[in-house]
């Protein structure tokens, strides 16, 4: 017997774990969360695991690059640098091993991403990447000591789109059909709370068609599994909180950043698109990351072309509003002109947002009124790639100088091709009180509103003022090129889902 009072275990520390998941090449916005999460936010990973996709990512933390370096990385990625046909097999036509092969990915992409096996096997990062052995029926995590570029495009090697890697006389492919996340890798590696970025699409659509169905082959794979698991911490959580030990010993905190990416898991012709992912995933990480008041530092200045490309054009529309319930409807127009001077940001930038001078005329407001500023967004969406609407918001002042908002939506998401003209040249509109800033129109008083048209003469018009200026005249075609490719891109995210979707533009 003894009086001594018994010694306490020390506090165990919270173990946290990074789980970079699949999905195609949409872990191009999961770059963009990992510049907020790492550099910004500072945050610390004990553990970080891949799969599918994600193992991309992982490759260059192993390696030491920053989040921004790795964005980076992506956003310079031109897409046709990864591509190469199989050409040897496409004579086996349906017995042909695979439609692609990864050689472009090995000769081009992972050399401009700077990939160097000899640090990533050296890594001191606690890191998992999954592949899964065909030969032997069974999921592989492998530590960076046994990577290479063989393991990498196994990783990522998608039945029928890749050939399967041989290594060592095994078979592996992609492990997709098994894990998309391996939580329970995590898990078992003693992690207290895990951090999933998730972009596996899980809108719950059927679509006819192989690619289609192919694609929503896996997203039913990845998104059961990865459910069944949640719901396995969730019941484990229950357990703990209620005085029993739990299926795993011990809370677990799940975060779970999920997106809708606009790009398809695979095709995609569009370097501009991809680049707009990167950027997405930066912007959602800093909202996602100021809901929960995680705190974040500035982030570095992006840098600036030497010689950007700028654009113009001028639009009119016209119709009536009215100024309030049983009021006669008057006539109000506009006459904009929509400029960007930096194409390749405008394309790049999540919200496509390009200022606005001009004119509002209506009689009700004393006539013609220059606007004081204005700003126009080009078919954006707020997470449903399917519904994009066409946002301008137009300063002026009325003929006693007080100051109004005209803020105008065209919704672009019916799906149909016949109403494709009406729902982009139909502008709804609503004028507001004050100078209103964006997300308060909700708060703002209604002077006036009602619905402005494009006309077809207008339109025919509109398609002759549109300018472009550059350091060249192909500097100049490129960027006029940039910007009506990534007009229609949107368009086809909305009207040509039965085809592909997202589109490939």
């Amino acid at each position: 017997m003894t009086d001594k009072a018994p010694e306490t275990a020390p506090p165990r520390a919270t173990k946290r774990s990074l789980i970079l998941a699949g999905g195609g090449i949409k872990v191009a916005f999961q770059a963009g969360v990992l510049q907020v999460w790492l550099d910004e936010a500072g945050l610390v990973f004990d553990h970080v695991d891949g799969a599918s996709g994600g193992t991309f990512n992982l490759a260059m933390m192993c390696q030491g690059m920053s989040g921004t370096e790795i964005a980076d990385a992506w956003r310079r990625t031109e897409p046709k640098a990864g591509v190469s046909v199989n050409v040897r097999q496409l004579a086996r036509l349906a017995y042909a091993e695979s439609l692609f092969t990864l050689d472009a990915y090995r000769r081009n992409v992972f050399p401009m991403w700077g990939l160097d096996w000899r640090k990533i096997r050296s890594s001191a990062l606690d890191a998992t990447f999954n592949v899964y052995n065909v030969t032997r029926q069974e999921l592989e995590v492998l530590p960076p000591a046994r990577m290479s570029e063989d393991f990498l495009a196994a990783c990522v090697s998608l039945p029928m789109w890749f050939p399967p890697v041989r290594i060592d006389g095994d078979t592996y492919i992609d492990p997709v059909y098994v894990t998309d996340a391996n939580l329970e890798e995590a898990i078992d590696r003693g992690a207290d709370e895990i951090w999933v970025i998730w972009t596996v699409s899980e809108r719950g659509e059927w679509r006819p068609g192989f690619v289609a169905e192919y694609f929503q082959i896996i997203e039913a794979a990845a998104n059961g599994t990865f459910r069944r698991v949640v719901d396995r911490v969730e019941r484990n959580n229950a357990a703990v909180a209620a005085g029993l030990p739990g299926e795993f010993g011990r809370h677990i905190e799940l975060h779970v950043l999920r997106a809708e990416v606009p790009l398809h898991y695979l095709i995609n012709f569009s370097g501009d698109r991809q680049h707009e992912a990167v950027d997405r995933g930066v912007e959602t990480a800093r909202s996602w990351c100021a809901e929960r008041k995680i705190p974040l530092a500035d982030p570095l200045p992006q840098p600036l072309l030497e010689t950007p490309v700028s654009l113009r054009f001028s639009e009119d529309m016209r119709g009536g509003v009215t100024l309030g319930v049983g009021e006669e409807s008057v006539h109000l127009s506009v006459h904009l002109t929509i400029a960007t001077d930096n194409v390749e940001r405008f394309a790049g930038d999540p919200r496509h947002t390009a200022s606005v001078t001009g004119q509002v005329r209506c009689p009700a407001f004393g006539g013609v009124r220059e606007l004081t500023g204005g700003t126009f967004q080009l078919l954006v969406d707020d997470g449903d790639p399917t519904r994009k609407e066409m946002r301008y918001r137009l300063h002026f002042t009325d003929d006693q100088d007080k100051p109004l908002t005209l803020v105008g939506v065209k919704t672009v998401d019916s799906g149909n091709p016949l109403r494709m003209w009406s729902e982009t040249t139909t502008l709804h509109t609503r004028v507001l009180r004050g100078h209103v800033p964006e997300g308060e129109e909700a708060i703002g008083e209604v002077t006036a509103e009602g619905v402005l048209r494009l006309g077809v003469p207008d339109f025919l018009r509109e398609l002759t003022t549109f300018r472009v200026e550059g350091p060249s005249p192909a500097a100049r075609a490129a960027g006029l090129a940039r910007f009506g490719m990534l007009f229609l891109g949107k368009l086809w995210d909305v009207y040509a889902r039965p085809v592909l979707h997202p589109g490939p533009v």
